[in-house]
C-alpha cells in the first residue's frame, strides 16, 4: 500500500497520515470556492482565466486524493501552485463586482494612528543608502522564508511537522486571498513616488523590479509578506526552538523594509502581523484537533 495513502484500503478507516492532504484539502475549497465567484462574474474576466483556474483546481484535487501521485507531487503541490492563486487575485477582484480599491480609506487610518503617512515620508526623511538596501535585502528575504520552514523539515525527515506547517502556511495564505478580494487595497506606491529614489542600490531596484514584474495590485491591506512571514517564525521557533529565532530577526527588517520602500501603508504592516499571529495559531490548534480526530478514526473498530 502506498505509504502516503489517506485511507486504509482493508479497512476503509482514515489512517494517521491523513495530515497529508489537508494542507491539498484546504486548497480545493478556496479554489471551488473562488470558481463559483468567477462563474457568477464570468462577464467581468476572460474564459481563459477561468480555465486555468479550473486546471488549477484539478491539479490540486488530483495531486490530494490520488495515490497514483507521486509522492514530493503532493508534499509540495500547495507551493507550486502558490504564483499562480496570487496573481490571479486582480481577476477574482474583478470577478467580485469591485468598481474601486479602498486605499482612501486604509489613508485615512493611516493619518488616525500614526498623524502622518509613514510609508511617504520615512525614507524621505532619512534617505539612508546602507539603511535602504538593508532592509530591502530584508524585504526580498520573503521568498526564502516561505520556503525553509518547510525545506528545513522535508530535509530532516520530520514528516507529521511538515504537513502541519504546510497546512498553516497555506490557511495564512487562503486567509489573505480572500480579505484581498473582499477587500483590495492597491498599496502606497500606486499612488505616490519613490520615497527611496535618493538611496537606491541593488537591493532596491530588485525589489522595485520583481514587484513590478510580479505584484498583484488590490493585495496590499493586510500585507501578505508579514503575515506569511511572522506564520513562518512563530513556526521556526516552534520546532527549531532558538536557531528558529533567525527568521523573526529578518521578519522585523522585512516589516521595516516594506514601509521604507514605500511598498506598504503601516496599517497594512501591523494588520498582516496580526492576522500571520492568530491563524498561525488558530490553524495549529486546528491540526491538533485533525490530528485527533484522525486518529480516533483509525484506532475505532470495524
Amino acid at each position: 500500500m502506498n505509504s502516503e495513502s489517506s485511507v486504509l484500503r482493508s479497512t476503509g478507516t482514515t489512517s494517521s497520515d491523513m495530515r497529508a492532504i489537508w494542507a491539498g484539502k484546504l486548497l480545493a475549497v478556496y479554489l471551488t470556492a473562488t470558481g463559483a465567484l468567477l462563474l457568477v462574474g464570468h462577464s467581468r474576466v476572460s474564459a481563459t482565466a477561468i480555465a486555468l483556474h479550473f486546471a488549477i483546481l484539478g491539479f490540486i484535487a488530483a495531486t490530494t486524493v490520488s495515490p497514483a501521485m507521486p509522492a514530493p507531487l503532493r508534499l509540495w503541490a500547495p507551493l507550486i501552485v502558490l504564483l499562480f492563486l496570487y496573481t490571479e487575485i486582480p481577476q477574482l477582484i474583478q470577478a467580485a463586482g469591485h468598481t474601486r480599491q479602498f486605499d482612501e480609506v486604509v489613508m485615512r487610518w493611516e493619518l488616525t494612528v500614526f498623524h502622518t503617512q509613514p510609508a511617504l515620508r520615512w525614507a524621505a526623511i532619512w534617505p539612508s543608502r546602507p539603511l535602504s538596501e538593508l532592509l530591502h535585502a530584508s524585504y526580498l528575504s520573503y521568498y526564502g522564508i516561505i520556503v525553509a520552514v518547510p525545506l528545513a523539515l522535508h530535509l530532516t525527515g520530520r514528516r507529521a511537522e511538515f504537513d502541519e506547517a504546510m497546512f498553516v502556511l497555506m490557511l495564512t495564505f487562503t486567509v489573505c486571498f480572500v480579505w484581498y478580494v473582499a477587500f483590495p487595497v492597491a498599496g502606497p506606491r500606486y499612488f505616490w513616488p519613490s520615497p527611496a529614489h535618493a538611496a537606491s542600490g541593488p537591493m532596491r531596484a530588485a525589489a522595485v523590479w520583481l514587484l513590478e514584474a510580479r505584484s498583484s495590485r488590490g493585495t496590499a491591506f493586510p500585507s501578505s509578506h508579514v503575515a506569511v512571514s511572522v506564520t513562518q517564525s512563530i513556526l521556526a521557533v516552534r520546532y527549531f526552538r532558538t536557531r528558529g529565532i533567525a527568521i523573526g530577526i529578518v521578519t522585523i527588517g522585512l516589516a521595516l523594509g516594506a514601509i521604507y520602500g514605500g511598498f506598504h501603508y503601516a496599517v497594512d504592516i501591523i494588520a498582516g502581523a496580526l492576522l500571520g499571529a492568530v491563524v498561525c495559531i488558530l490553524g495549529l490548534k486546528a491540526t491538533n484537533e485533525l490530528r485527533s480526530r484522525g486518529q480516533a478514526n483509525a484506532s475505532a473498530p470495524t
